[in-house]
């Protein structure tokens, strides 16, 4: 019949009940023979779930898989099973259980489908099946719960069957208005709504319940899908509890491609081959933009014209058919080649090896495909030993697949920009795929490359030799499955300058495993099999096993910034650092750490594996900058990252208890309240002084204690607390000073030796000026100093307070005490007070700074004297009847300059004081 002579036509659509029945009647046929190819694709034990799978959905029973509750959602509509599956569940599940259908309510279901490979050339005993449980839109979340627990239950019964279920609960009327789940590791979210319709409509299979109402419009009307399905309700050519509807698939908006590609980008972590047939036809489909005719409506031309079967529009093989045409037309044979690749290996149907006896159909159609490509047998026998693939062969089928990855990047970032069309996905779920896309294939110095995606099941070698190649700053270490020592060099594996690096690298690709020999040819870099094995089975237990970009139960951390979760230390590996000191050496060089080279590898919470090494006197220094960087990438907030060290050749591993602390250390340092702290450490080769400034780890060197505290006095923009390590001169008075002054306040500390005394002053910003003057009396060596700083503080305009302390050693270690200023009679500074001797900045013409003095009220100017100035003041004081040794400054005037901390003010004070002094004497 055809549609010409459909009598009763409804305006000028020529819709009938005949030819509506004619049509559905097709693609029930059509949906009836994929259903059994789909159940003689399951192994006998199996079978079961297809044969329930309605009925399971369709009542609620205690006695049933999946049961949950009473009052869970059931109910399908249409459905009544047929007396074989009753005694289908009666032989398999329960035979006391009673099917009465007037038990039940008014169904809640409307349709059960089954998506994917079903039914196809590409369902393999390992397929994993997508069920689409359709329901009521007006399901409350409490019911919505129950269903989604019922259908978990479910999929834990299939689960003991052998079979990977996943559901889908899916509201027609949500889709049809394109509202979708939120993305996860299975649902693709906003990224696509044609695309995945175009897919349902020539793969899904209708299980039971309503059939789709697409099936009845017309290819001609696609375009006029709505008015056409609205005549075919009003004039009740169909039923209202007939059909479900999902909308049609025309007009696909540009923007789909973008999120719909990108989606299959990430698809292609896990499994690239399918990935890439998807992504090819995402770009096939963009090509033909904007008369884009997609596959279902091949599929639905085909039944409209005659009755098909399931071997002319298998899914897959139209699939393959279309990309075929596409690439041939484009002559990118290369291209064809890998889809023809990932064709054969989705089948998964070896042809080089015996027949099996599970559906020779799909075998049969895969034939036909094989005998059209004139593969040859040793390429069919290469492609059907995949299992035993290595890691070469791995590596370059990965260059082949990522070359075809970049290539649909690339072209979906072309199309974007000529259809100047945004991606039809939720900004937040494209900024999700896109960090999962960065972890999974940006390629960057010292990051580990993970090249076995779903390419080959085992890798792993029985046996790995470890060499070094080349001398000095050109060494590097080479794995390979060659004793030699003289091997080829396409013999190696992979190279890389450090041997954590290369471990990562084996590790994560698959190539050890629990019964892998590690070994080492000699002793490589003085590193030895022992301490190889030792590195091995600490990053063993630390390294993630696979990509977290596709590992579903890792898709949480990608809806938040990468952040660092483990950083692990390999200290001194083969460069015997601690043998020149020995253990009680080490204990006797107790402020330092004794480290020449380290291995850092990091981890972080999207995955992403990298390691450095650092060597040399300060590569500890390097690795706390490579510590610093690491915790830029962490949220505020975010913890600690987990920090674990190994070192080797340590006796008694003192060397790893020394270091233990550190990361704690630099913690509280840089990223605890309050900020702006300077951390002092002593290596070997001195002191070094460690401060953030821009993000960036700085450190000032200082080869003694005294070259130390100068440094210390520097500037400071801002307040900036002192930290000292434990290790670094632990009973020095410095270490004294810095546990005591931990406000932002100026402590003056002072230390008396017979006829002189040490002053530090830490000043309101964490500046640690020295100076020394005789010793008399407390009062006369403080008086003067606490005085001047009134001064300072008034001209400052701050309200810093004045703290005092005496230093004392005992028994080799220094303490600090406290003394009460008022004691030492030193009243608040009145504004008003007689300025004896002071100094004046005053900037020349040059914009140098110059001083000029005034003692008494007599004035002395630069601009006269010139670098006479300090002999004439000199021949003033000297001019007195009293005459100390040594002369202080009352006051130093620095208003011309921008307001300065209390450190720069002693220094001028101790310069001024110096050149005041010399032309004293010389006089």
């Amino acid at each position: 019949m055809t549609e010409s002579s459909i009598s009763h036509p409804l305006f000028d659509r020529g819709i009938s009940h005949a030819g509506l029945k004619q049509v559905r009647g097709r693609f029930y046929k059509l949906n009836h023979e994929r259903l059994l190819r789909t159940r003689t694709a399951l192994l006998s034990r199996q079978q079961i779930f297809l044969d329930l799978l309605p009925l399971l959905i369709h009542i609620n029973h205690p006695i049933l898989p999946g049961y949950k509750s009473a009052h869970t959602p059931c109910g399908i509509d249409g459905y009544t099973p047929d007396e074989l599956t009753l005694e289908r569940m009666r032989t398999n599940i329960a035979r006391s259980v009673q099917y009465r259908q007037d038990e039940q309510g008014p169904p809640q279901i409307h349709s059960v489908f089954l998506m994917g490979s079903c039914g196809t050339v590409a369902q393999a005993e390992d397929s994993d099946l997508d069920v689409w449980l359709c329901h009521r839109s007006d399901i409350d979340d409490l019911g919505l719960q129950r269903l989604y627990n019922k259908a978990g239950a479910i999929s834990d019964w299939a689960r003991s069957l052998g079979l990977d279920i996943h559901f889908f609960l899916m509201d027609s009327e949500q889709f049809r208005r394109g509202q979708r789940d939120r993305l996860s590791a299975e649902s693709a979210g906003t990224s696509q709504h044609y695309l995945l319709l175009d897919e349902f409509y020539r793969s899904a299979l209708l299980v039971a319940g309503r059939y789709p109402l697409w099936w009845l419009v017309p290819p001609s009307e696609e375009i006029n899908y709505r008015e056409y399905t609205s005549l075919l309700h009003a004039q009740g050519f169909v039923g209202p509890n007939e059909s479900i509807d999902f909308g049609g698939v025309s007009d696909i908006p540009a923007g789909e491609f973008i999120g719909a590609g990108v989606w299959q980008l990430y698809k292609a972590i896990s499994s690239p081959y399918k990935a890439a047939l998807k992504l090819l036809l995402t770009e096939a489909y963009a090509r033909d933009y904007p008369n884009v005719v997609p596959l279902c409506i091949d599929l639905k031309q085909a039944v409209y014209s005659g009755e098909v079967g399931a071997d002319d529009f298998d899914p897959y093989i139209m699939v393959y058919r279309r990309l075929a045409d596409y690439l041939q037309a484009r002559n990118e044979l290369d291209r064809l080649e890998l889809i023809r690749r990932a064709f054969y290996f989705k089948v998964g149907i070896r042809l080089s090896q015996a027949a099996s006896s599970i559906a020779p159909w799909r075998r049969k159609l895969l034939e036909a495909l094989i005998a059209e490509w004139q593969w040859p047998a040793e390429q069919l026998l290469n492609l059907d030993t995949r299992s035993r693939w290595k890691i070469r062969r791995v590596r370059e089928e990965h260059r082949f697949l990522v070359a075809e990855l970049t290539n649909s990047y690339r072209f979906l970032q072309d199309f974007a920009r000529q259809s100047d069309s945004p991606a039809l996905i939720k900004s937040q779920e494209m900024t999700l795929l896109g960090r999962k896309l960065f972890a999974a294939f940006e390629r960057k110095r010292n990051k580990v490359e993970w090249l076995n995606p779903g390419i080959a099941p085992d890798v792993s070698e029985e046996q790995l030799f470890f060499h070094t190649q080349g001398f000095g700053e050109q060494r590097r270490w080479a794995v390979s499955t060659s004793a030699r020592h003289d091997f080829e060099a396409d013999a190696i594996l992979q190279e890389n300058d450090h041997l954590s690096g290369l471990l990562c690298w084996c590790f994560c690709n698959g190539l050890i495993n629990d019964y892998t020999r590690l070994r080492i040819n000699g002793r490589q870099d003085g590193v030895s099999e022992n301490d190889l094995r030792k590195m091995a089975t600490h990053l063993s237990s630390h390294l993630p096993r696979k990509a977290f970009a596709a590992d579903p139960q890792k898709h949480e951390a990608f809806n938040r910034p990468k952040v660092p979760e483990a950083m692990l230390l390999y200290i001194n590996l083969g460069q015997g650092a601690l043998s020149a000191l020995g253990a009680a050496g080490l204990a006797r060089h107790n402020s330092s750490y004794s480290i020449s080279h380290i291995e850092i590898v990091f981890i972080n919470s999207w995955g992403e594996v990298s390691s450095r090494a650092f060597s040399g006197a300060e590569a500890i220094l390097d690795a706390f900058r490579a510590y610093q960087q690491l915790m830029l990438m962490a949220a505020r907030g975010t913890q600690q990252p987990l920090i674990d060290a190994i070192c080797f050749n340590d006796p008694e591993q003192k060397l790893r208890k020394r270091i233990r602390h550190l990361p704690r250390l630099l913690h509280r340092a840089f990223y605890a309240k309050p900020k702006n702290k300077r951390l002092i450490i002593k290596l070997g080769n001195g002191f070094h002084i460690l401060q953030t400034e821009n993000d960036e780890l700085r450190s000032i060197h200082a080869h003694g204690y005294s070259t130390l505290i100068q440094c210390l006095g520097r500037g400071q923009a801002s307040y900036s607390p002192l930290m000292i390590d434990r290790y670094c001169a632990p009973n020095s008075a410095l270490a004294s000073i810095v546990a005591t002054a931990n406000s932002p306040d100026c402590y003056i500390f002072f230390h008396r030796r017979d006829d002189f005394a040490d002053l530090f002053v830490r000043d309101e910003r964490g500046s640690l000026h020295y100076s020394t003057a005789a010793f008399v009396s407390v009062t006369q060596l403080l008086q003067p100093l606490l005085a001047f700083l009134q001064h300072c503080q008034h001209e400052q305009q701050s309200n810093h307070q004045f703290r005092l302390f005496e230093l004392h050693q005992q028994d080799n270690k220094w303490r600090s005490q406290a003394l009460d200023i008022k004691k030492l009679s030193i009243n608040e500074l009145d504004a008003d007070q007689k300025v004896a001797l002071e100094a004046i900045a005053n900037p020349d013409d040059q914009g140098r700074l110059v001083f000029d003095m005034r003692y008494q009220d007599q004035l002395f100017l630069y601009a006269k004297f010139g670098p006479a100035l300090f002999d004439e003041v000199a021949s003033q004081l000297l001019r007195q009847e009293t005459q100390p040794t040594h002369y202080q400054l009352d006051a130093i005037d620095l208003s011309a300059l921008p307001p300065q901390q209390t450190s720069v003010y002693l220094r001028y004070k101790q310069h001024i004081e110096e050149m005041l002094n010399t032309s004293v004497l010389s006089q």
